[in-house]
């Protein structure tokens, strides 16, 4: 039965595309490795989406681990982020690969079955989670898995858990709290079970 749970409303405004040198550059790349933070998830041939993929700090690392015969679809909701995006897909040899792909705020707008989702950073600064979290369920083939990083300055145990409640209304699960990930993390599935454990 689905429980009446209140969605927390964002009140953290999106980082502007000025500020795209704050999201990608190598003192972030030493902290918060991509390819540590998605290699176990991808596999060469996926379909992942990167979800308020900003200057795709993590885009070109999924792009190599889903190789030519997969796809990564990088999302944002401004197009300044995606051009920037490209940019690094040209340089970095991967633009048969990536696809950009322009959002609204309350839409991702998105009809597809990915293997793998990534959203670091982003939940947080949708203006609905509970719609958010639904339009992700509805994108996620057989088989695959989300995997949702929130950052501890902003998002605290309680909104966290609010965050894992609100995922089991809408028919996702928790099957993993991993560690190292650089904020307070969970790998979703579909209705396969639901850990509370919060950290």
């Amino acid at each position: 039965m689905t429980r009446n749970l209140a969605s927390p409303k964002s009140g953290h405004p999106i980082c502007p595309h000025t500020c795209a040198f704050m999201l990608d550059n190598f003192i972030r790349r030493w902290i918060q490795r991509p390819g540590k933070i998605v290699g176990d998830f991808l596999k060469p041939g996926d379909t992942a989406i990167d979800l308020g993929c900003g200057p795709g700090f993590f885009t070109i690392e999924m792009a190599k681990r889903v190789g030519p015969n997969g796809r990564v679809i990088a999302v944002d909701l401004q197009p300044e982020m995606l051009a920037h995006v490209a940019r690094k897909s040209r340089k970095h040899g991967v633009s048969e690969i990536v696809t950009c792909h322009p959002c609204q705020a309350q839409d991702i707008g998105l009809s597809i079955s990915a293997d793998f989702i990534l959203a670091f950073y982003m939940i947080h600064e949708t203006p609905d989670i509970r719609t958010s979290l639904t339009q992700i369920k509805a994108l996620m083939g057989q088989g695959a898995r989300t995997l949702v990083v929130e950052p501890k300055m902003h998002v605290g145990k309680a909104t966290f858990q609010t965050i894992l409640d609100i995922a089991q209304d809408v028919g996702l699960t928790v099957l993993h709290r991993p560690s190292g990930m650089g904020g307070r993390s969970v790998l979703f599935g579909k209705d396969q079970g639901y850990s509370t454990d919060v950290s």
